[in-house]
């Protein structure tokens, strides 16, 4: 039996990389599904949320860092779905960008101050020193909270233009630049 296989938007490239063969992009935190899934692969943090509209088994990816985002993979490869091989290379891919990230040069002597724990991962990945009177990194999520504070580091998260990989990296070459550019 094959499964069919919900994925959100912002990790269908997820799906493709890992060979699930029968899937569909969905919104399952606003809409009611139609038909049956045998999985919905969402957003780490909103299985509550899809829950209540949806009653099906549901896998939380989490891809705040690469760490993350492998546990992640090796999560789905565990429900025996996608190809073994191409599980197998993205892992490698994941795990090349992350080697690429930890081997460029910045400041990391300045003191930050994550405002979020998604932000705090990253920041904590990168090997930074973290203090209550460091420089605020947050999110761009929550920058509203922070407007009046002209002293902060902003980091975008959710770039919906890149792939899972690419937002992952691109957090950590953001993060890394605001480092290098104080």
């Amino acid at each position: 039996m094959r499964l069919k296989v919900g994925v959100t938007k912002m990790y269908r490239d997820v799906a493709k990389n890992i060979g699930i063969e029968d899937y569909s992009v969905v919104d399952p935190y606003n809409t009611k599904l139609k038909g049956r899934y045998s999985l919905l692969i969402i957003s780490k943090g909103y299985r509550d949320r899809v829950k209540k509209l949806n009653p099906f088994p549901i896998f939380e990816i989490s891809s705040a860092t690469f760490d993350d985002l492998i546990e992640s993979v090796k999560g789905l490869s565990k429900l025996n779905i996608g190809s073994p091989e191409k599980i197998e290379k993205y892992l490698l891919d994941i795990e090349e960008r992350k080697k690429y990230i930890k081997s460029l040069k910045f400041n990391r002597d300045v003191e930050v101050n994550p405002v979020s724990d998604f932000v705090k991962k990253v920041v904590l990945d990168l090997g930074m020193p973290i203090s209550k009177n460091g420089i605020p990194v947050v999110p761009d999520y929550m920058v509203d909270k922070y407007k009046d504070n002209k002293n902060i580091l902003v980091l975008k998260t959710h770039r919906y233009d890149l792939t899972t990989l690419e937002r992952v990296e691109d957090r950590y070459l953001s993060l890394i630049s605001l480092l290098n550019s104080l």
